[in-house]
């Protein structure tokens, strides 16, 4: 057992079970002798919501969070060498990113029973964008270790209100080339992440579909074997009194047979002292 597992397993777990896991797993440290690992475990802090998801969205969606790391990298490089135009692409293409990554966090946690409110969701779209400025938050992110959510800074934000509008970019203010290829790269990955994140909801969707079917055949199934276990409890019910009574009747049989021996026994003696008193008087007559 070492911190860095410890923390996996923790950090993968629904919020509600962080607190009971990380104290057996402190216990269990400290019964292996090892305090020092066991007050670390126990050091470990539950997530928030929005860091729960961040974490959960890094450990299930690894290849949608990478183009956010990836942007974040070339961003940092390339920042001071964009003109107007191409920052502005670049904007409008880091808000589909991260947008699509949020639908997906909000979607996931849906799906695992958690409350995302709207301030969770804006909690974990700062948490997405602080990755594009900051390469320690980036790094924080992509351990899935969260605790809190990230704050943004450095870019600032492209999450206020809608995305940015579409104004004219240095192609229209007659630059003549092309935005740059690294907004193209940046824009082609968002469209992928959008289309993915929709054929994921699709696929959520269906399954949401089959969930409920599998839970109503489940409950059908329980009802059906409710009803044949309560036929099954009257049937041995059924059994039991009739062996009761079969037991009555063989007590019965075996005291009738018993009367009826005891009877013949004194018939036959009564027969032999008639007998005898026959022959007595006969005796007597002569």
């Amino acid at each position: 057992m070492d911190l860095d597992g410890v923390a996996d397993e923790l950090y993968s777990l629904p919020a509600g079970e962080f607190i009971a896991a990380r104290n057996n797993l402190a216990k269990q440290a400290r019964a292996e002798g090892d305090r020092q690992l066991a007050e670390q475990i126990r050091a470990l802090r539950r997530p928030s919501t929005a860091a729960w998801l961040a974490n959960q969205l890094v450990r299930e969606h690894r290849a949608e969070i990478e183009p956010l790391l990836e942007l974040g990298r070339e961003l940092r490089e390339v920042m001071a060498d964009l003109d107007a135009g191409e920052l502005r692409e670049l904007t409008q293409q880091r808000y589909l990113l991260v947008s699509a990554l949020v639908k997906q966090g909000r979607a996931l946690g849906a799906a695992r029973g958690a409350r995302v409110t709207g301030e969770v969701s804006q909690a974990l779209r700062a948490t997405l964008e602080a990755t594009l400025s900051d390469p320690d938050s980036a790094q924080s992110l992509a351990s899935g270790h969260l605790t809190e959510a990230l704050s943004v800074s450095g870019f600032g934000s492209a999450s206020d209100g809608a995305p940015p509008s579409s104004e004219p970019t240095s192609r229209d203010l007659g630059k003549g080339g092309s935005v740059s290829d690294l907004a193209t790269k940046r824009q082609d990955k968002a469209r992928q992440l959008a289309e993915r994140v929709a054929e994921a909801e699709e696929a959520a969707s269906g399954a949401r579909v089959e969930r409920d079917a599998a839970e109503d055949r489940l409950r059908s199934a329980s009802r059906s074997q409710a009803e044949a276990s309560a036929a099954v409890e009257r049937l041995r019910e059924q059994l039991t009194q009739a062996d009761l009574e079969l037991e009555r009747q063989v007590e019965s049989e075996l005291g009738a047979r018993q009367d009826s021996d005891t009877a013949k026994r004194k018939s036959e003696e009564a027969e032999q002292g008639l007998a005898m008193a026959r022959a007595e008087l006969k005796k007597m007559s002569t």
